[in-house]
């Protein structure tokens, strides 16, 4: 059985969690789900005769624990933990002091770009809302930050305070290691790929029955299908195809989002962060939640990308190297403002990052990359040269219905 859809009437997992000792007894495996933490105790004995976790960092190191104590009789626990986990918190930073101050300066920044761009006034703006909110915000977000910096260690420090004894698994050989990975690789995208097909083929609804969808609490698969469905259509404004099911579940929509207002979109940009704002600023009645506001925001990241001149990268028929000037400026720009690129991209930039190391990173950021065209040069001086190459995944399509649509496309989410 799996322990997931609990909201779906027709999953057999429906409804279980108050009676979970009497209907496991009929079950030999059983999936849980992350959302199996707290608030449940299963007192089966005999029955089962081990626990397996797979924790990948996307839950808390004291989750880990919570999940893997699910069942309270004594027997072994057989875990893989990521070393690092992947969810941090605003800058990623483990310092109260540099979350704060980065959530503060973001948010004068934001304010500044938004009074410039469409001249209204902003100050309204109760930036000092529930004070002792934002110091627990941060208090919790080092402590979250520093277990996913430090995911694997922090896991099997808590596991043994908790009276586990730690032992290391036999190591796999490597051939058969390969193997097993190859076999569970293609498992995992054969299940995926029938959801994405199921979402694609579902039915079209109208507005009014998806509005009905979203205020159903307990919804069956294919309504949850059908919801996702329509969503998406919102969302981009185009038919919705295996692959667009595909890469919106691979986070695509905010890389696409990015790129739109940075090119064709850029002069609706200021008209959509202003009507964002505006809509926080009434819902809050002035005041604001600053990690939510700067986080809605895209004009501060656009423009940190248009200083550094990505654009010039997105030029088709050009040969890009590490020693071009636009290269090395891009580095000098990047890195003397590195702090800053963390607060509004989230991305890290070093000193020891190369010059198209960094330009990688960026236009990641935007869903593109550079195509490796090979190493030229004279002897001795050969260095990698890159080209870029149009996308061919349809956001020519998107970005077009997005200008043409006054809805689409001003999304925060």
């Amino acid at each position: 059985m799996s322990i997931e859809s609990v909201s779906d009437p027709s999953h057999p997992a429906y409804g279980c969690i108050a009676n979970l000792n009497q209907i496991l007894l009929k079950y030999d495996l059983v999936i849980a789900f992350p959302s199996l933490e707290t608030g449940v105790s299963i007192d089966i004995q005999g029955h089962f005769q081990a626990v397996w976790g797979i924790f990948q960092g996307v839950q808390s190191a004291n989750s880990v624990r919570q999940m893997l104590a699910r069942l309270r009789e004594n027997v072994d626990r057989h875990i893989w933990v990521r070393s690092r986990g992947v969810g941090t918190v605003g800058n990623a930073s483990t310092s109260m002091g540099s979350l704060l101050a980065s959530q503060h300066a973001a948010t004068r920044a934001n304010i500044a770009l938004l009074s410039e761009a469409d001249n209204a006034d902003y100050s309204c703006i109760d930036e000092k809302f529930q004070p002792e909110s934002l110091q627990n915000w941060a208090k919790r977000a080092c402590v979250v930050n520093a277990q996913m910096h430090h995911y694997q260690d922090f896991v099997f420090k808590g596991l043994a305070e908790d009276g586990y004894k730690i032992i290391d698994a036999q190591k796999i050989p490597e051939v058969e290691s390969q193997g097993i990975f190859e076999e569970v690789k293609l498992i995992s995208r054969e299940l995926k790929l029938d959801e994405y097909n199921a979402v694609a083929d579902a039915e079209d609804i109208s507005e009014s029955q998806l509005k009905k969808l979203q205020d159903k609490k307990n919804k069956t698969k294919i309504e949850r299908y059908q919801e996702r469905k329509a969503l998406l259509q919102q969302r981009y404004g185009v038919e919705v195809t295996t692959i667009l099911v595909w890469r919106d579940d691979d986070n695509w929509y905010p890389q696409l989002r990015l790129h739109y207002f940075m090119t064709l979109g850029r002069e609706l940009l200021p008209a959509r962060d202003a009507a964002t704002a505006k809509m926080q600023i009434e819902a809050g009645e002035n005041a604001i939640w600053k990690p939510d506001f700067n986080r809605s925001l895209l004009l501060a990241a656009v423009l940190m990308l248009e200083d550094m001149n990505i654009r010039y990268f997105l030029t088709p028929g050009v040969m890009f190297r590490g020693s071009d000037a636009a290269s090395q400026k891009l580095k000098r720009v990047a890195v003397e403002n590195r702090y800053i690129i963390k607060n509004y991209l989230g991305i890290s930039v070093s000193e020891g990052m190369t010059p198209m190391a960094i330009v990688h990173t960026l236009l990641d950021k935007l869903g593109l990359s550079l195509s490796y065209v090979g190493r030229l040069g004279s002897r001795g001086k050969r260095e990698r040269v890159y080209e870029f190459v149009e996308p061919k995944d349809g956001r020519d399509e998107i970005f077009s219905k997005w200008l043409k649509s006054s809805g689409v496309g001003v999304q925060t989410e």
